[in-house]
């Protein structure tokens, strides 16, 4: 049981990821690099309490793969922009459709960067999870929408999840998860902040900031999770199970929107749930 604890903790995070890009759009008309600036700060102060009840602390004082930090650090700020920017630019589906690239990066580029093996049934399952993501989208209306700014935005989401993946699986030796959410978000943070200098601002009302909060808060727990499950699941694993985010938001907008599912989204999330078992005895 104590193995599948990791697994367990990504689908509940997945099913909070899922129902969150929902709540994006009610944030309201904010800049969207104010919003990844605000997101990453309460992310940060959220976990300082945290770092200090974990005693993670001394790990942010002696900081090691300062090289992969960045990395984390870039990774994070473009995770935070993309999302916010491709849900409010185009449908949930099509947002969501940019982050079955994820597991496609990690799978690519984790022999080379992690030196993770692809074996038959990680391949097997990734195989499916693509055809059943692809389904979910209808295969037409994705060509039909390819050139969409909010799709390439959805895109870009994707490579940086899969960079996050695959630079959490780097630093998981050296930094706990919590150290690891802090970390990313404060440099994705100091990143941002200069170019705030270079657009014209208004203050957020409070209802969006409750918002930002909101998002901020299952951000954190969110990303702890990944990376605690990154110590025990190779990165392709995590990609793959968190393909089912965007069946939740899908489930999301029928419940918020009434948006019914078709035939092949069904059949699509059918076919998620598959590869995720296989996942699962895989990890056994």
């Amino acid at each position: 049981m104590k193995n599948q604890l990791p697994i367990i903790g990504l689908f509940i995070i997945t099913i909070i990821y899922g129902f969150t890009n929902i709540v994006y759009r009610f944030i309201g008309n904010v800049n969207f690099l104010l919003v990844a600036f605000l997101l990453m700060l309460f992310s940060t102060l959220i976990l300082l309490p945290v770092l200090k009840i974990t005693k993670s602390l001394k790990e942010i004082r002696h900081l090691k793969k300062k090289k992969w930090l960045f990395v984390l650090g870039v990774v994070t700020a473009t995770i935070w922009f993309t999302i916010y920017f491709s849900t409010t630019n185009t449908m949930i589906a099509n947002a969501v459709f940019g982050f079955i690239t994820s597991p496609i990066f990690v799978v690519v580029l984790s022999p080379f960067l992690l030196k993770e093996n692809i074996n038959r049934k990680i391949g097997i399952a990734f195989v499916i999870s693509l055809i059943g993501i692809i389904l979910i989208f209808d295969p037409i209306k994705i060509l039909q929408s390819v050139i969409s700014i909010g799709i390439l935005a959805g895109l870009l989401m994707g490579f940086s999840s899969g960079m996050n993946s695959i630079a959490g699986r780097k630093l998981k030796d050296d930094y706990s998860p919590y150290s690891l959410v802090f970390l990313g978000s404060l440099i994705g943070m100091m990143l941002i902040a200069p170019t705030l200098f270079f657009i014209n601002l208004s203050i957020p009302s409070l209802y969006s900031i409750l918002v930002i909060v909101l998002i901020s808060i299952a951000g954190v727990t969110g990303g702890i999770a990944i990376f605690y499950s990154l110590k025990y699941i190779k990165a392709q694993s995590v990609s793959i199970i968190l393909l089912l985010e965007p069946l939740v938001s899908i489930i999301a907008a029928l419940i918020i929107f009434s948006e019914v599912p078709t035939m092949l989204t069904i059949l699509g999330g059918a076919l998620l749930l598959g590869a995720d078992v296989i996942i699962i005895k895989n990890q056994k």
